[in-house]
């Protein structure tokens, strides 16, 4: 019988990132929880495990910068994606009730995604905390009625938390995260009409007019759809950036050869983070 595969995520037991981990490698993993996204990275580098669940963007908060900074520094291979419907709620120790509540721990990403309920309620002071999970294990260590926290439901009940709310995201039925499943080595292009590749570049000339406008052209010239396009400042060169883009097609397809061949002309460098199927949108599940 082979061993089951290490899955790192950032956070504890009950993170939103442990269930993105089960649709992105399977039910029969071991989740190993690390304290940042940059010790996953460092863990499947040294194969500690064998990949990672990280996330990318959510719906209302916008990217989460610091993953495409490392997918860049590491530049581990894009094996699978999966969006998650998030849903937050308000956990706190037994017997707590809203008026017992000063302060409530989450991840900045969760605080930003419940910011209106921080409005309605400017008594609660919002914390900043590494985890979302982590938040609720951590409440239930401190055994107070007078902090609280966001995380997911099943997170509150995995550390014996009474729900006072739930659906805490400013707008109900519209926050998602997609989660990109990371690996050391890249997997099998497969085969199909639902791939998506993502790509890494740098702009050669890139002070010269219509450079990136050209670059981009090469995809839409043959109609080949641009899923995503993020910018970051590279680490070496003030004021230059590091394209991530990402864009249906499978690097078998012809026109996509040409589309990649083309790109060459405009920049330094291209690197294929990966190529995968395009990721469903899914509800929270949690191995047992």
């Amino acid at each position: 019988m082979s061993e089951r595969k290490k899955i790192a995520i950032q956070g504890r037991r009950g993170a939103y990132s442990e269930s993105a981990a089960y649709y992105l490698f399977g039910k029969d993993i071991e989740v190993v929880p690390m304290n940042t996204f940059e010790e996953i990275y460092q863990g499947i580098e040294t194969n500690l495990v064998d990949g990672g669940a990280v996330p990318i963007e959510n719906s209302t908060a916008g990217s989460i910068y610091e993953n495409y900074d490392l997918l860049y520094k590491w530049r581990h291979p894009i094996v699978a994606e999966v969006t998650l419907q998030i849903e937050h709620c308000l956990c706190a120790v037994p017997g707590t009730t809203l008026a017992d509540l000063k302060r409530v721990l989450s991840h900045p990403q969760g605080l930003a995604q419940c910011s209106r309920f921080f409005s309605s309620n400017p008594q609660i002071e919002k914390v900043p905390y590494y985890d979302t999970a982590g938040s609720a294990e951590e409440i239930a260590k401190r055994g107070n009625h007078t902090d609280g926290a966001i995380a997911s439901v099943y997170a509150a009940k995995y550390y014996h938390l009474e729900v006072l709310t739930t659906n805490l995201e400013n707008i109900k039925g519209v926050n998602f995260t997609r989660f990109y499943g990371i690996q050391k080595t890249q997997s099998t292009i497969a085969d199909g009409n639902d791939i998506k590749t993502a790509l890494l570049f740098e702009l050669s000339n890139s002070k010269k007019s219509g450079v990136l406008y050209c670059a981009l052209g090469a995809f839409a010239k043959r109609n080949l759809n641009l899923t995503r396009i993020e910018s970051r400042p590279h680490p070496d060169k003030p004021w230059e950036y590091i394209f991530h883009l990402s864009f249906e097609g499978n690097p078998k397809d012809p026109l996509v050869v040409e589309a990649l061949q083309e790109l060459q002309q405009y920049t330094d460098f291209i690197y294929r983070l990966g190529s995968f199927h395009a990721g469903k949108t899914e509800k929270l599940q949690y191995a047992n």
